[in-house]
Formats: structure tokens, sequence, C-alpha cells
């Protein structure tokens, strides 16, 4: 006869062995694997203490509830401080605000970007914890005294163009890398947008208005002027062409009359010249002179 009750403890006991096995397993992939996946690095901690070990992508084995692992992003950051709530990284109005060299007041949106070296993980870890920690605790300090130092320096009219942003997010980032720890590259700082007082910036459209109009009203007296200038051209040259073809039909009429005439037509010295035939060549200049008609004079 079958013992039903050996057989319910035998089924208990699998049941239960499965169940541990389970745990163990779940306990396990929880605790005793780690995977790091790409664009970050794991710090190895033993009891709470970073180890220096750093863990490239992949899976790592530990010994659960002795060693854990942190992960450190290493793909390039960046962070933003905005006067618009749904550009920056806290949800309210972040621009740096700073007086210029000419004591207006400016609003600059900035965006650092940086990045952790991957075989300095540990050493970040160490000092900041968490990449969070690092921009609010260092790097956004950081950027808005630096912004408000160097930006200081510039008038405003010069930080509100492209040329002043540039320069400015040049600057600051330059400085930014001299403050930075070395497991940290500032890659650059951009000077966003500047926002100016508004009746400041008023004044400066103003300004730019009046500007373009005087351009365009140069640009249509030069226009004028070149226009004036070509008709006065062509008037000149025209006089020329009517002048030279008078010349010629006159010289052909006296060619004409001189052959009528029965004189002879010569050029002398680059002048036309009437003889008469009929009379014989004098001596010096004076009967030269008598016996000549120099045309076209």
């Amino acid at each position: 006869m079958v013992d039903t009750d050996q057989i319910e403890q035998h089924s208990t006991g699998i049941g239960v062995a499965v169940a541990v096995v389970l745990v163990f397993v779940l306990f396990i992939s929880l605790y005793g694997v780690a995977s790091v996946d790409e664009g970050e690095r794991g710090v190895e901690k033993t009891q709470g203490a970073v180890t220096g070990e750093v863990y490239d992508p992949g899976w790592h084995v530990l010994v659960p509830l002795y060693q854990s692992v942190e992960y450190i992003e290493v793909r390039p950051q960046s962070y933003t401080m905005s006067g618009d709530v749904f550009d920056g990284d806290v949800d309210e109005e972040d621009a740096i605000t700073f007086r210029s060299a000419d004591q207006q007041e400016i609003g600059a949106d900035i965006t650092v970007r940086y990045q952790v070296d991957e075989d300095r993980v540990d050493a970040f870890h160490t000092d900041w914890n968490t990449i969070s920690q690092f921009e609010q605790r260092l790097l956004r300090p950081e950027t808005i005294d630096t912004v408000a130092r160097e930006g200081s320096g510039f008038n405003a009219t010069i930080a509100n163009s492209e040329e002043g942003r540039e320069e400015i997010g040049d600057v600051v980032a330059a400085s930014l890398s001299e403050e930075a720890p070395d497991y940290v590259t500032i890659s650059s700082v951009q000077v966003r947008d500047i926002h100016l007082d508004p009746e400041f910036q008023s004044a400066l459209e103003d300004v730019e208005i009046a500007q373009q109009e005087a351009e365009a009203e140069r640009t249509r007296a030069q226009g004028d002027a070149d226009a004036e200038r070509i008709r006065a051209e062509g008037d000149a040259d025209a006089f020329e062409i009517r002048n030279r073809q008078l010349t010629e039909e006159v010289l052909a009429l006296e060619q004409i009359q001189a052959y009528d005439a029965g004189t002879v037509f010569v050029i002398d010295d680059d002048q036309q010249v009437l003889l008469d035939p009929d009379q014989s060549p004098g001596t010096g200049e004076t009967q030269r002179a008598e016996n000549t008609t120099v045309v076209g004079d």
C-alpha cells in the first residue's frame, strides 16, 4: 500500500528545494553579477569603500553583500542654464545674470559640455559620488561665477553679437578648465543666447533701423551718381564720335574742291596741305606759307 504521507512529504521537499534554488539564482542575479553598459564604467566597492577597480562594459561577477558597483557615465555630458524653463536642466528660469562693462543687466543662456575620464571614474566617484552631485556642487556654481566675472568685461552690444558670444564662451571654457579636476575635461562653453533689458533692446533696434535706412539712402545716392556719370560719359563719347565724323566730312569736301581747282593735296607733318601746281616753289618759309593752304586750322 502506498504511503500518501511520504509522497506528500517528498513532494514538499522537492518544492522547497526548487524554491531555494530560485531564490538563490535571483539573489545571485541581483547582487552577484554586475552588468556595465556601453558609455559607462563600473566602480568596484568592497563593503562600501572604493577599491580602485574599474569595470569595462560587460558582465562581472561579484561577491554578494560584500562587493557592489557604482555606475558612472563617460559619454559626453552637457549642463544648460537657460531663461527658458523648458530648455535648461532645472524647471525654472535659470539664465546667468551679470552686469556688462557699460552697466547693462544681461542674462545669458549657457551650455557647458564636459566628459569624465573613463580611466579615472574611481577618483570621480570618490570626490563627487554621481554626475548630478558634480554638476550641482561644482560645475553649476563655478559656471555662474565665471560667466559673471568674465562677462563683465564686455559691453552689452558686443556681448549680444555673434562674435561676442563666441569670445565669452571661449574665455569661460578656458577658466572652467583651470578650475575643473583633472579627471573632467571641459569640452566647450556655448553662449546660446543673450537677454538684454527691454528698453535697451528697443533702443538698439531703433539704432539698427536708422543705420539700415541711412545705408539704403547712401546706396540710392551712389546709384544716382553712377547713372549720371555714365550718362555724361556717354554724351562725351557721342560728341567725340560726331566731331570726328564732321572733321572727316569737311576734309573729304576740301579734297574734292582741291582736285577741281587743279591744286595738289599732300600731307605735311600730319597736317593736310593744298599746293597750287601753277606756282613754282619758292624758297624759305615765307614763300612756302604764301603758296600753301593748311586745311582744318
